[in-house]
């Protein structure tokens, strides 16, 4: 089919036309596609600072918390000061770094010890430690509050070469420790900063710690080692003043010894002549039979007659047992005296109060013996206490020669027991003097003592009071004057 020219013509119009808005199309198309390029390349953009930023602030907040968590543990603070050191020169990126410690200026310890060096082949030199020290203000006792960062200039031209950043911190008396790194990259920003100088505020408080607890043990120590002396003088002054009391009782002692010693010494004098007459008897015996080879009853019985025999063997049997008991007295006084004096320790346990009382009143006895009148109720129903038998025995010795003292010429000692539910309930009554409030208050105080001069040292009842109060038990004291004193002892149930 042939087309005329019109027709061609307006199908070449409406071709052209078609191609323009192709055309168009197509230009549209690709501007569009080159916005979205653009924007996808500024999201892109975008996300890359978004996660550089999120990658930095994870570092700092990694690095805050590492070193928090070493100031926060029981790590030793050489430790954590190694830790710090390495944990700064990472998050910093830092070339090296290292701590030292002066002392008035002068480096004491360290000798870049903790150094930490980003090249772990890297091998220090002579001339960095001479920079470190060169440059840094050691002379400057000043603490600082916060990092300082200085150019690292080049000798010869001024240009940077780097940065240098320090801060410092108290440790013992006069010394200071000193944190120092060396970047030659990186600059610090003010976040950076923000973050070290965070960091550092807890590293100081876990400095803090570490030397309060190494003060702590060390006062502890102290007071420890001053308890142990305290104890060692205690049980000194508990002996001496035992020691004492037995001095001012020796002469009471030594005629309580001397009894005993002197009816033994007069019996052994008749045991002699008993024997002196048993030989006799022997040789008399032994003539007779020579002379008539035989010994008859009669002569016998006249030659015993003679020397009383029957008399001799009756009171040998009576001096023998008097003797043995008088040396079971000085045996028993010396026991005493032994178990008074022997210092022991200081170890409770379950004991008698009427052994420990009769006891007490043995080496007291020469104190009441003529004079006085004592009345013991304690018997063994008194029930048993945790004590110790050598202090408690002190402790009655020391208010027994009180109350005889306190009784001048005569009197009645009076020792009686109650038993409460609070616990076992000890009275020692005498009928002496008395004493007044102002006596009473200063009564258990050192060195106080109402005795002439030589008769007391002062410190018996204060020693009595600090092992009652070993002992766990309460003392108290009733007293009128011209009526007498009673001293109340509370000793606590064995439970």
């Amino acid at each position: 089919m042939t087309l005329t020219k019109e027709e061609l013509e307006k199908r070449v119009s409406i071709l052209e036309r078609k191609a323009l808005r192709e055309k168009k199309a197509r230009i549209l198309a690709e501007n569009q596609l080159e916005k979205y390029s653009l924007n996808i390349y500024t999201a892109n953009q975008s996300l890359e600072r978004a996660l550089a930023s999120s990658q930095q602030k994870q570092l700092k907040l990694e690095y805050l918390s590492q070193t928090s968590s070493d100031v926060a543990s029981e790590i030793s603070l050489v430790e954590m000061i190694s830790n710090m050191v390495k944990l700064t020169g990472n998050f910093c990126s830092a070339n090296c770094g290292c701590f030292i410690v002066t002392k008035n200026g002068k480096e004491v310890n360290g000798n870049l010890t903790y150094g930490w060096h980003a090249d772990e082949n890297y091998q220090e030199t002579g001339e960095f430690k001479a920079f470190i020290k060169g440059t840094l203000p050691l002379a400057d006792l000043t603490i600082l509050e916060a990092w300082i960062v200085s150019d690292i200039k080049h000798p010869q031209n001024s240009e940077p070469q780097g940065s240098l950043f320090y801060t410092n911190f108290e440790l013992a008396t006069d010394e200071i420790g000193w944190l120092i790194f060396i970047n030659q990259n990186n600059e610090f920003d003010n976040k950076t900063r923000t973050v070290l100088n965070t960091s550092r505020q807890h590293f100081i408080s876990g400095i803090r710690r570490r030397l309060t607890e190494v003060e702590i043990l060390k006062r502890n120590t102290q007071f420890e080692n001053s308890i142990d002396k305290l104890e060692k003088a205690r049980r000194q002054l508990i002996q001496s003043e035992k020691m004492a009391s037995l001095g001012q009782l020796a002469a009471g002692v030594a005629h309580e010894i001397n009894n005993p010693i002197a009816f033994i010494s007069s019996n052994m004098e008749v045991l002699k002549d008993y024997l002196a007459d048993y030989k006799k008897l022997n040789e008399e015996l032994k003539e007779n039979f020579d002379q008539n080879s035989l010994l008859e009853a009669s002569v016998y019985e006249a030659i015993c007659k003679k020397i009383d025999l029957s008399y001799i063997e009756e009171d040998s049997d009576d001096l023998l047992q008097s003797n043995i008991e008088g040396l079971e007295r000085v045996k028993e006084i010396i026991n005493n005296l032994k178990c008074f004096s022997h210092s022991g320790d200081d170890i409770l346990l379950e004991i008698s109060l009427n052994t420990c009382i009769l006891a007490a009143l043995r080496i007291t006895g020469n104190l009441f013996k003529y004079e006085h009148k004592v009345v013991n109720k304690i018997t063994d129903s008194c029930p048993l206490i945790l004590g110790n038998t050598g202090q408690l025995q002190q402790v009655f010795v020391n208010l027994f020669v009180n109350a005889a003292h306190a009784m001048e010429s005569s009197g009645e000692l009076t020792i009686d027991f109650t038993h409460e539910e609070e616990g076992i309930t000890v009275h020692v009554s005498d009928s002496g003097k008395g004493m007044d409030e102002s006596t009473l208050k200063k009564l258990f105080t050192p060195f106080f003592t109402t005795k002439p001069v030589g008769k007391g040292t002062g410190l018996g009842l204060s020693v009595s009071y600090a092992i009652l109060e070993a002992h766990g038990a309460k003392i108290t004291v009733d007293s009128k004057l011209n009526v007498g004193t009673t001293f109340n002892i509370l000793f606590p149930v064995i439970s």
